[in-house]
């Protein structure tokens, strides 16, 4: 099969995902939260970025070059995968899966806290490629104990997630009775019993389970109270005063994500960190956030050039990597588009994400006569 010619986008990719996996795992990866009015407004930020193409430049300009250095490290491309929770659940062994794909790639990857594979078997094969994000629990000796975990398992870059303070309501997932593993009612059996491949994929690998929290659980807890547990383990804000803790503990590089607000972001610095990872979590948390996008761009006005600033939530495109790194990023994070291309296509689904997105971005570059992503600003077109 010519994955180019059937499937030339993301969006072909999360057509063919959407069908083949059940509704209560395709409610969870596509939804947002409430009435997804953020959703729609990180979509409508990135389309209204516009720039102007030279079509006669001054001299012959050298060939694209995609080649990005962040955190004292070099990758191949200015893009990476962001940490998703319950990546098991869409597909089994999409984190696998996805693991080797950045490695061939040579582009970072997040492997989230909520992660159905256990961090060790994460690190064996991403290497320096996997990244670990924490959800600081609320017990301070629960949260070291989590971070000496991740320091013996040899991650050398610690996200640190603070956008999640406390529980939330998606009514995607309400409506499809989410849960880990699934409970079994009339609804669910018949979604998995519809999608055949997704069950059998899931039977040979066993129902998931969060790996990376299992240790810490209580013991003893009825299924309903580990739901619980599991739910509300990081159940409070990440203060500065845990910020510096966890930075006092970490010795390797330390990334804070969820930062909103030039105030946060300058927090984060404060504290130690070594980059700022601006996200409202793919619209997930609150539907009165701002784009991604303009939240970047506040960002990178406040805290000036020698900050490092990722970002993520919203892109979908090589277009939209261009875009983000044109307004302010160093570095860009997708999430849903690799999962879209690994439950579309299996094994074969990572790289074939990664190949879309790297021609995209290739291609405007092209088009804009601009020979590296760090370029890219001087051809955004004013907004008017």
């Amino acid at each position: 099969m010519d994955l180019n010619k059937s499937y030339p986008s993301i969006a072909d990719l999360e057509q063919v995902c959407l069908r083949r996996i059940p509704r209560f795992a395709s409610e969870y990866l596509r939804g947002g939260i409430g009435r997804e009015v953020a959703l729609n407004r990180n979509r409508q930020a990135l389309d209204a970025v516009q720039f102007d193409a030279r079509y006669i430049p001054d001299g012959v300009l050298p060939g694209v070059c995609l080649n990005t250095r962040i955190l004292d490290q070099d990758f191949d491309l200015p893009f990476g995968m962001s940490p998703v929770g319950l990546a098991g659940l869409m597909w089994p062994r999409a984190v696998e899966i996805l693991a080797k794909a950045a490695v061939r790639a040579n582009i970072p990857m997040g492997l989230s806290h909520h992660a159905t594979t256990h961090q060790v078997d994460f690190r064996a094969i991403a290497g320096r490629n996997g990244w670990f994000q924490l959800y600081p629990a609320r017990q301070d000796a629960m949260r070291r104990a989590m971070i000496q975990e991740a320091i013996d398992t040899g991650f050398e870059t610690l996200v640190v997630t603070i956008d999640i303070p406390g529980l939330t309501r998606r009514d995607r997932e309400l409506r499809v009775g989410l849960s880990v593993p699934p409970r079994l009612n009339h609804q669910t059996a018949w979604q998995i019993v519809t999608h055949p491949r997704w069950a059998f994929s899931t039977a040979l690998n066993g129902p998931p389970q969060f790996k990376n929290l299992l240790p810490y659980r209580p013991q003893g807890l009825s299924a309903k109270q580990q739901v619980e547990f599991f739910a509300t383990f990081m159940d409070r804000p990440v203060s500065r005063q845990v910020l510096d803790d966890i930075r006092a503990q970490w010795p390797g590089k330390l990334v804070v994500k969820g930062v909103s607000t030039p105030q946060d972001g300058r927090a984060a610095l404060d504290c130690g960190a070594d980059a700022v990872w601006v996200s409202n979590h793919g619209a997930r948390q609150l539907d009165a956030a701002p784009p991604s996008l303009a939240m970047l761009q506040e960002v990178r006005s406040a805290l000036g050039p020698e900050a490092t600033l990722f970002v993520d939530s919203g892109p979908r495109t090589g277009l939209d990597i261009a875009r983000m790194l044109a307004c302010g990023a160093d570095f860009v994070f997708l999430g849903r588009p690799f999962l879209y291309g690994v439950c579309a296509l299996g094994r074969r689904g990572g790289d074939h994400a990664v190949h879309i997105l790297r021609e995209e971005l290739k291609a405007v570059l092209v088009q804009l006569n601009c020979a590296r992503p760090q370029h890219l600003k001087q051809f955004v077109r004013p907004s008017p």
